[in-house]
């Protein structure tokens, strides 16, 4: 048996929530870097025989198994592992409500946001809109974590993993923490779990993304 293998790239946030989560879950795994600068139809073949969006992160499992979207996988290796989930059936279910919350607003705000200030100039009515949604997804965050350590409980799952991957590029979106005390705080706590690391540090050199790249 194999170990899973991870199709990601390093500047993706998306690809390093779930390189951490399996790093915390102590499972090995190996990384395959795929270009985005090329077209999907020209990106590696072992990749496009496997994607069926043609995006990262894909994860293949050691039995073959195949997930895509990032937020599945996170779901997907938390009950395959039994780690990094809620403890009850009804903690599992917040676990997942924040998933979803995540797909729809961080996962929609500040990627776009630090792509546009990074890579490739959006129109600034886009970055506007991405800058004005992303306060209140911080707000959001903010509130519920003054009331407890973790997303879900006091212990870190998925959920946590899934909302803070792109949170650690803040600044590369122009974006100071400062004002939400309680999700920098929460961030340090996820920093000094056993097995953390940077992005930069966990994911291995992809291609660097050209200027104008659309992924």
């Amino acid at each position: 048996m194999t170990a899973p293998i991870l199709y990601c790239h390093h500047e993706s946030g998306h690809s390093y929530k779930v390189a951490l989560a399996l790093r915390l879950m102590g499972v090995p795994f190996e990384q395959r870097a795929v270009d985005l600068n090329l077209p999907r139809e020209q990106r590696r073949e072992d990749f496009r025989a496997v994607a069926l969006f043609g995006e990262v992160p894909v994860l293949v499992d050691e039995d073959g198994t195949v997930v895509c979207q990032s937020n599945v996988i996170l779901d997907h290796v938390a009950r395959r592992y039994g780690k990094l989930d809620g403890r009850t059936p009804a903690a599992r279910t917040r676990v997942r409500e924040w998933l979803a919350w995540e797909a729809n607003r961080i996962a929609m705000s500040l990627p776009h946001l630090r792509f546009s200030r990074r890579f490739a100039q959006a129109d600034p009515v886009l970055e506007a809109w991405w800058s004005d949604r992303l306060q209140a997804d911080l707000d959001r965050l903010e509130r519920h974590l003054r009331e407890q350590a973790f997303l879900v409980g006091e212990a870190a799952t998925i959920a946590d993993l899934s909302c803070c991957g792109y949170l650690f590029w803040a600044d590369q979106a122009e974006v100071d923490l400062a004002p939400w005390p309680a999700l920098v705080r929460w961030l340090d706590r996820i920093r000094s779990l056993p097995g953390w690391l940077a992005p930069y540090d966990l994911l291995i050199a992809s291609p660097p993304l050209a200027v104008g790249t659309r992924t």
